[in-house]
């Protein structure tokens, strides 16, 4: 597998400088890819309704949740983000 060590809260840690690839999540569970889809926005700061997801990110050193789900904007995130988000939606 190609994904971090879950300690440091990441599945992905590089999700938003390169293109997953469907063999980088062959073998991921539903919690899994919906961290690694969901990682992405935390990097940038968003907060989660679902309180699991909330609960996971507030766990994680580096998260720091600041912008409600209604304010956030998908416009910071970049290519590589917006390409790894369909691909692991897709493969949910």
């Amino acid at each position: 597998m190609n994904y971090t060590n879950i300690h440091d809260g990441y599945i992905f840690a590089d999700s938003y400088c390169r293109y997953l690839t469907e063999s980088d999540l062959v073998g991921l569970n539903e919690w899994e890819l919906k961290v690694a889809r969901n990682e992405i926005y935390a990097r940038h700061g968003r907060l989660f309704k679902d309180t699991s997801l909330q609960n996971y990110f507030d766990s994680c050193y580096w998260y720091k949740g600041y912008i409600s789900s209604e304010n956030f904007n998908n416009d910071s995130l970049n290519d590589y983000e917006i390409y790894n988000i369909k691909l692991i939606k897709s493969y949910e």
